[in-house]
């Protein structure tokens, strides 16, 4: 898409859709198996592969307000991953890149944030292209401390609950 002088959004030729689409608003947050959360904080959502929870909400601004009210933190920080991938339909395209750049995210962060998906078609064949930023909930507001917590359990913890 491209916007004119007069601001109208314009399809470029192959473009099917760039920006999220339905599909991935209802699972625009990621959140690692294990990952520690304040007592109270129910974050249910579906396992999408091994470690990753993809989590069912209204937004993610529902979530960062849930999470501040327990007094804890979520973090928007500035490290991305992406990954482009193809596929015979747009679905198989857009899991195959949303898997790959989740398995490129840093270990360190327990979540991340889908910013971008764009899904293009060219000759039958879907090209996707995901962005993801990382995230991280924790209880401090230091990142510094996030090495010595990363595997820890917190007495009072509680953890992400997959269907």
């Amino acid at each position: 898409m491209f916007s004119s002088p007069s601001g109208e959004s314009k399809p470029l030729a192959g473009d099917v859709e760039n920006a999220k689409d339905e599909r991935m608003n209802h699972s625009s947050l990621f959140l690692r198996s294990g990952s520690v959360l304040p007592n109270g904080c129910i974050l249910q959502g579906e396992t999408i592969c091994d470690g990753w929870i993809s989590v069912d909400s209204e937004s993610v601004n529902d979530v960062d307000a849930s999470l501040r009210a327990a007094n804890w933190h979520f973090m928007w920080l500035t490290l991305v991953s992406s990954s482009m991938r193809i596929g015979l339909t747009s679905d198989i395209a857009v899991r195959k890149a949303k898997l790959a750049a989740l398995d490129g995210l840093n270990r360190r962060f327990n979540a991340a944030e889908l910013i971008t998906a764009t899904v293009r078609r060219y000759l039958g064949v879907y090209v996707v292209r995901v962005k993801l930023a990382s995230r991280h909930i924790q209880e401090c507001a230091s990142l510094g401390l996030v090495d010595e917590a990363i595997f820890r359990r917190f007495p009072n913890g509680a953890a992400p609950q997959a269907r």
